[in-house]
């Protein structure tokens, strides 16, 4: 059951009534008050069986990093739970979820709709040059959007996300990586780089997405809590069992999210941002930490390289996709009561 506190929203621009009332609710941005007053607070109960009758006839599909994944993985458990035959719920390939696919379908058949992943680590376009050696090396084109963009096209709701992978090694660095045109840039900041990618993905949306017949969520930057290093060096989180309550972290805010709340807000398409940053900042309890593999014939756990930035299921993303849910019972739009 989630209690959210929502605040009436109005459109600029054009776009018509449908567009208005699709922007009719947003939940309040970081640190925003309502003139020192409460903003209303709205209950609502997750109901499977209600999300799966929104979704009749419909594709939605998460689109993003490993992060989104996850949060499809989470869909899927939840939305089991409306299916009386579990049998009529289906990978329509047959394929098992795995960390090295990168595409996946999963049919419910008595509601002809789909919820689906595609895989995105950045949103736009990866790709290889050959160095002086004649070696590949990996390039991020940062004026062109990811090449299963076609995909997209056809979901009618849609949730990305990007940001897991923008603090890996390369990535971070910026030399001859990213690219625009072109032109490979010898250095290059990587949060400049971000905001240029959020940009062409922005573009892509208002050229590509009709705002009266598909819905558009971005899911915010999800905290990771290694102690003592990072994922690639001995950074750890296990033995965690109780949430952040107080302190500093808990008032953290990466400036990635400020550059999403930025490009958003000069969209023409409306987009629904799921800012999860500060719920999961409290969350150092609920990675798998040294449980992200199965363990067979006796092994125990290996401590050297832990998982701190992923969930355990049942647990957090759960809580992303009840947002989902709650935005579209308060939205009620058009695009949802009959496409």
């Amino acid at each position: 059951m989630f209690a959210l506190a929502l605040k009436r929203t109005h459109t600029k621009g054009s776009g018509g009534d449908a567009l208005k009332e699709q922007n009719k609710y947003a939940l309040p941005s970081e640190g925003e008050t309502q003139e020192g007053n409460a903003w209303p607070t709205v209950t609502i109960r997750f109901n499977a069986t209600d999300f799966l009758e929104r979704l009749r006839g419909k594709r939605m599909m998460l689109v993003g990093d490993s992060m989104n994944r996850n949060q499809f993985e989470s869909i899927l458990c939840l939305l089991r739970e409306g299916v009386p035959n579990k049998s009529r719920m289906y990978e329509i390939h047959g394929y098992k979820i795995t960390k090295g696919r990168g595409f996946y379908v999963f049919k419910f058949e008595d509601y002809n709709s789909s919820v689906e992943f595609v895989r995105s680590h950045f949103l736009v376009k990866e790709g290889i040059r050959l160095n002086a050696q004649g070696k590949s090396n990996p390039t991020l084109s940062i004026d062109r959007i990811d090449k299963a963009a076609g995909r997209w096209k056809r979901a009618d709701i849609l949730v990305f996300n990007t940001g897991h992978w923008w603090t890996h090694g390369k990535t971070a660095r910026g030399k001859n990586y990213y690219k625009e045109g072109e032109f490979i840039y010898p250095q290059f900041d990587a949060m400049e780089a971000y905001r240029r990618s959020m940009k062409t993905w922005g573009r892509w949306i208002d050229e590509n997405i009709n705002p009266a017949k598909q819905l558009v969520f971005y899911r915010g930057y999800s905290s990771a809590h290694f102690r003592g290093g990072d994922w690639d060096s001995g950074g750890s989180c296990n033995g965690e069992k109780v949430p952040i309550l107080s302190g500093a972290f808990l008032d953290t805010y990466p400036p990635k999210m400020k550059i999403v709340e930025e490009v958003i807000g000069k969209m023409r398409v409306p987009v629904l941002l799921l800012n999860v940053t500060r719920l999961t900042n409290f969350r150092k309890d609920g990675h798998p930490s040294v449980y992200g593999k199965n363990l067979t014939g006796g092994r125990k756990a290996s401590t050297r390289r832990q998982d701190c930035s992923h969930w355990c299921l049942p647990g957090v993303p759960d809580a992303w996709n009840e947002l989902i849910y709650s935005s579209l019972v308060l939205q009620q739009t058009p695009l949802l009561i009959q496409k």
